[in-house]
């Protein structure tokens, strides 16, 4: 009996010392200044000891549209947000982080960013898309002031908690091409005028996803017989490999990528393509390492309508 008392006390404090060393301390005592009517100065307590840094949030009303807009590293009790415009009321709050653990927020504060908003250019808007490629995205905005130095165009991805500022645009400019871009990957931006002595407010926002790294090359001249699925190449690969497909009657083809669970990951090709040979290239830079599965499915209607699957299987290795 007591064995088990003593064995009980003993989980209890291991769950105990669990527990608590898995949780954060919520940062308190709030704070928020205007600075030289240039930058806001965000400030708080450090309770905790086991954070990995922290999250600041914003908001305009203190009740909903809190987005995260900067992070700073452990044992940090200051931010200074650059990206206000003046005369305007900013709320902040933050919360500690480490991994995938999180504090509770703090108080929220707010504060307006001091000096004359009427120096300020106008907000840009109408922000639209107007090209994107496997590598590239291309913006377009309309200017409504004439005394801009220029804009500042800021860019977030999937992976990103909040925008990072990417370039800026001289005055009059009204387009801007981000390059280098990874292919089937979104990117969301957002744009503003400044002038040396500060920044208007954001345009609306737009999001774009890049193109596919995938082509399907064709050779008529080479019809097979029969439908078939060639062997990738390389196999194992990192990261890119080409399947050879042929069909030897027009027909409507998928080829699908799936992974070790059966789930499907990608659609290559999904189309209706003429009797003949195929290459087309997998980009798998997204994907772990592992055992990836390749299916052909055709369609097509010789007498009647008929379905060709052939699947195969391949290997990333990163």
């Amino acid at each position: 009996m007591k064995r088990f008392i003593y064995l009980t006390i003993f989980l209890t404090l291991i769950f105990c010392e669990s527990s608590f060393s898995q949780s954060i301390n919520a940062p308190s005592n709030l704070e928020a200044e205007s600075e030289d009517s240039l930058y806001l100065k965000v400030k708080w307590d450090d309770n905790s000891n086991n954070e990995a840094g922290f999250y600041i949030e914003r908001s305009l009303d203190d009740t909903t549209n809190w987005e995260i807009v900067g992070s700073t590293l452990q044992n940090s009790e200051i931010y200074f947000d650059y990206w206000v415009t003046r005369g305007r009321v900013y709320y902040f709050r933050v919360y500690a982080y480490n991994g995938s653990l999180r504090s509770g927020y703090s108080n929220s504060a707010s504060t307006v960013l001091l000096g004359d908003p009427s120096i300020i250019p106008a907000i840009p808007t109408n922000l639209v898309v107007t090209d994107i490629t496997m590598s590239s995205i291309t913006i377009n905005w309309q200017d409504n002031s004439n005394n801009e130095d220029g804009f500042i165009i800021a860019r977030k991805r999937e992976i990103d908690s909040f925008y990072q500022y990417i370039d800026t645009v001289a005055a009059d400019i009204l387009t801007f091409q981000e390059v280098g871009l990874t292919p089937d990957n979104i990117y969301t931006y957002k744009i503003c005028s400044y002038i040396t002595r500060g920044i208007s407010e954001y345009s609306n926002s737009v999001t774009a996803r890049t193109e596919k790294n995938t082509s399907v090359i064709n050779n008529l001249s080479q019809i097979p017989e029969k439908f078939n699925l060639g062997n990738n190449y390389p196999n194992p690969f990192n990261p890119t490999t080409n399947i050879k497909f042929g069909i030897s009657s027009n027909s409507f083809v998928k080829i699908t990528i799936y992974n070790s669970l059966g789930t499907e990951v990608e659609n290559l090709v999904s189309e209706f393509l003429g009797a003949g040979s195929y290459l087309v290239t997998w980009n798998a830079h997204n994907y772990t390492s592992g055992v990836y599965f390749y299916r052909l499915s055709a369609n097509y209607s010789a007498s009647g309508l008929k379905e060709y699957n052939e699947v195969k299987k391949m290997l990333l290795i990163k």
